[in-house]
């Protein structure tokens, strides 16, 4: 009889990291859930989020900045691409040239000194800078493997030139063209362990591409907001160690950027402060899964990462007999793992459910490991939502937030092109991770009334329709 859970591998990689310090954690050879740094919190995702951008396009369409691009040269500007554009052009003087080039500086990068987001083709030629640059690679590396990959669609939207703009179009056709990045395709380093999510998510945004102006300027604001969604979602289904799906969305409470006087007794408060009580777990149980991951249907040097949901649906397909089986060797590896970290055994390890048994496991990690890295690791959620979906609001901290911006994208998304009742709007945005409690959905109604976006039949809320945003 073939046995499920295969932990001898773990325990070979586990035994190696003892020392007289403890031991050093390790997932072995599966897949990242996340590109979190357990050594530091790192700001990059609202920092650079533009040049993570960049090298995401670039690994999703196979390309790389062309060396010619990147050597050092004499020119006026100090800003490679407008000398590449002002390169083949012949100037009466070195006045006009100089008027020219600071014409193209302020056109292509404004005041901010960063590549303006003029064209999408564009961002494949926006370069990572030297600082942090590893930890930009893996968050784009992350979100190509998560998002992007496989969806050729995708890639075409990111490769296409046209423009109806004449200055644009000279820029795009003056620039060394891009290269292809023969270097060989490295394994996938991330599962994605959310896939309804994903759906959604490219749905939204090959709709969103077909609207090429508004398309260009919140692209990335979509696919920021999915990205901390991810990371929301990921958190909260590990909580639950397997009772609902990680495929599934479990909508949180967000309040409107412009409500004042948001209460303790907000659900909005009362959810992220949730988030936020639970984030110095997410360590633990990225850990506890991936131990999880090592069974017989997930074999190889390249394992992917399973959520405690996607464990239990495949041992509760086992026969009785096999389910008691699977259970000894999970509690063996639970006292395996007691001894290597030097923690006290849980009481209770013959009794319960493989939930149960998941949960011993995780409070086993917990007390093996440092406290310290556990909350660093889980301080990443807030980077990365901090510039999206997250505002300080006074003594609660930080709290679930859509600006206006952001809310009217999320509508225009989930209404695309139809006319629906208004009650199958935030039915959609509830698809999209979002639930508002009576007070911000009555601000939300309003704003959108205010902008000609509600069609009413009647006074009745069954006969309000919402309008396409777009």
């Amino acid at each position: 009889m073939e046995r499920f859970f295969e932990f001898e591998e773990i325990e070979r990689v586990l035994a190696k990291k003892q020392s007289k310090n403890g031991l050093t954690h390790d997932t072995g050879t599966v897949k990242s859930a996340l590109p979190f740094n357990s050594s530091k919190v790192t700001s990059v995702f609202k920092d650079s989020f533009r040049e993570i951008v960049g090298e995401l396009i670039r690994y999703t369409t196979g390309k790389k900045i062309p060396a010619a691009l990147l050597e050092d040269e004499d020119g006026f500007s100090d800003k490679p691409l407008v000398n590449k554009v002002t390169q083949g052009i012949e100037f009466d003087d070195d006045e006009s040239e100089e008027v020219f080039i600071g014409f193209l500086e302020d056109y292509l990068y404004g005041e901010n000194k960063k590549v303006r987001p003029l064209h999408l083709y564009l961002f494949l030629y926006i370069a990572l800078g030297e600082k942090d640059e590893n930890e930009k690679k893996k968050y784009a590396r992350f979100i190509h493997e998560v998002f992007y990959e496989e969806k050729e669609e995708i890639r075409e939207i990111f490769l296409n030139k046209e423009t109806d703009n004449l200055l644009t179009q000279m820029i795009i056709e003056s620039l060394p063209v891009m290269e292809e990045n023969k270097k060989k395709q490295a394994r996938a380093s991330y599962s994605r362990v959310n896939q309804s999510l994903v759906n959604i998510f490219q749905q939204d945004f090959i709709y969103l591409s077909g609207k090429k102006e508004y398309f260009l300027k919140q692209f990335p604001l979509l696919l920021h907001y999915y990205v901390f969604q991810y990371i929301l979602q990921l958190l909260l289904s590990s909580q639950s160690f397997g009772s609902y799906a990680t495929k599934e969305v479990k909508a949180l409470h967000f309040v409107l950027d412009w409500e004042t006087g948001i209460g303790s007794y907000r659900d909005a408060v009362k959810d992220y402060s949730l988030v936020k009580d639970h984030a110095k777990s997410l360590f633990v149980h990225i850990h506890c899964q991936s131990h999880l991951s090592y069974h017989s249907l997930n074999k190889g040097d390249s394992r992917e990462f399973f959520t405690y949901h996607e464990v239990l649906e495949k041992v509760l397909c086992l026969s009785e007999e096999q389910q008691q089986i699977e259970k000894k060797a999970l509690q063996e590896w639970i006292k395996t793992y007691c001894e290597f970290a030097k923690v006290e055994l849980p009481t209770a390890l013959e009794e319960g459910q493989f939930t149960d048994l998941f949960r011993e496991l995780f409070n086993c990690l917990k007390k093996g490991m440092s406290e310290e890295v556990c909350i660093k690791y889980g301080k990443n959620i807030d980077q990365v939502g901090s510039s999206v979906a997250l505002k300080s609001r006074g003594r609660h901290g930080n709290i679930l937030n859509l600006t206006q911006e952001l809310f009217l994208l999320l509508c225009a998304v989930a209404v695309k092109d139809r006319k629906i009742p208004l009650k199958e709007l935030f039915a959609q945005l509830e698809k999209r991770g979002v639930i508002f409690d009576r007070y911000s959905r009555g601000e939300a109604i309003k704003l959108l009334d205010q902008l000609n976006h509600i069609e009413k039949k009647s006074d009745s809320g069954d006969a309000q329709y919402v309008k396409p945003i777009l």
